[in-house]
């Protein structure tokens, strides 16, 4: 048997090292994966302690659109945090620098590195996979994310459901980046904008709309798109299964009356102000109504100082446009200011 020369053990002994290096660090990956996993969990179960780090900006957390989102998100895991959990920069280009997330930028947006989304979908799915988890948390992310990711999906779903060619979907997404999802009259996006209609009876502001739009435009430029919407989809889909995208349900067409009897024109010259915590939105202007509740059938709520325009009144009652819709509060707990 020919004994082996110095350099044949020596390159035994680099790959017996190298795979035991390989081992460790796996099992070190794989534990901070875990570790990571239930930071997010923490995160999750967090979201009635969030608050808003964009100072300047009004604050309508949980019925608000992408930026004050990110905002209360963002408290609850920083930039920095977030980007040592990854194996791979989070951005490869865009203007959020030194571990915060600049979100007042409103000429370049942050270019996501698609290696870090699916690393971020895979700890979003094994968050999920924990049906117990799932059910424990589920009042907290309906109240405060539900009606986010519910719009995403249902802007995502309405794009690539086949009523649009793939050059009708791009020169949507293409015209939302010029435009930085500001110009809502430069494009025509042909469905329900302005007049989306959610499952639990609530309509949403267009406005809002177009920056969801726009957040999927911006992912369509940055190549990320399907990498989030998957994440989104098997998050949303965990807490609610039932989600299946039908155009009867959510689109509105443009002669139908979406705040109810008395529509919002733009016109009033009055706010209705809250001064009571807690005051119940009713459906109706008496005390016996039904309340406006989150989909988990808590009440909601606004807050005390928020200002929503008055549509008229009935008897003890104001009617006011909460986020779209006509409800009625008590006028003992609020009071009317001039615009």
């Amino acid at each position: 048997m020919t004994k082996p020369s110095n350099f044949s053990l020596r390159k035994i002994a680099v790959v017996v090292v190298a795979a035991a290096f390989a081992f460790a660090l796996s099992a070190f990956v794989n534990g901070d994966y875990d570790s990571h996993v239930q930071r997010f969990k923490d995160a999750a179960t967090n979201l009635d302690k969030t608050y808003h780090t964009l100072v300047d900006e009004f604050d309508y957390w949980p019925e608000c659109g992408i930026r004050v989102t990110g905002s209360h998100l963002a408290s609850l895991i920083s930039l920095n945090e977030l980007q040592q959990m990854l194996p791979c920069p989070l951005y490869v280009s865009g203007p959020h620098h030194d571990g915060l997330w600049n979100l007042d930028n409103e000429d370049d947006f942050g270019h996501y590195n698609p290696e870090a989304i699916e690393y971020l979908g895979g700890i979003a799915r094994k968050v999920v996979a924990d049906k117990k988890f799932v059910e424990t948390s589920k009042p907290l992310v309906d109240r405060y994310l539900y009606r986010q990711m519910h719009i995403m999906m249902v802007i995502h779903d309405a794009l690539y459901d086949g009523a649009y060619s793939q050059e009708e979907r791009e020169t949507i997404f293409r015209k939302s980046v010029e435009t930085k999802g500001l110009d809502y009259g430069a494009y025509d996006v042909g469905f329900f904008l302005h007049l989306l209609n959610l499952e639990d009876g609530s309509y949403v502001y267009g406005n809002i709309d177009y920056r969801f739009l726009h957040f999927w435009a911006r992912r369509w430029a940055d190549g990320t798109i399907d990498q989030f919407y998957d994440a989104l989809s098997v998050v949303f889909k965990a807490y609610h299964p039932e989600y299946v995208f039908d155009p009867e349900i959510y689109w509105l067409s443009g002669e139908e009356e979406w705040l109810g009897e008395e529509e919002y024109d733009g016109d009033s010259e009055y706010y209705v102000v809250i001064d009571g915590s807690e005051l119940r939105l009713r459906l109706e202007p008496s005390t016996s109504a039904d309340t406006f509740k989150w989909p988990d059938g808590t009440n909601r709520h606004p807050k005390v100082g928020e200002r929503y325009y008055y549509l008229g009144e009935e008897g003890d009652f104001y009617q006011i446009s909460f986020h779209g819709n006509a409800l009625w509060v008590s006028k003992k707990y609020t009071h009317l200011e001039a615009e």
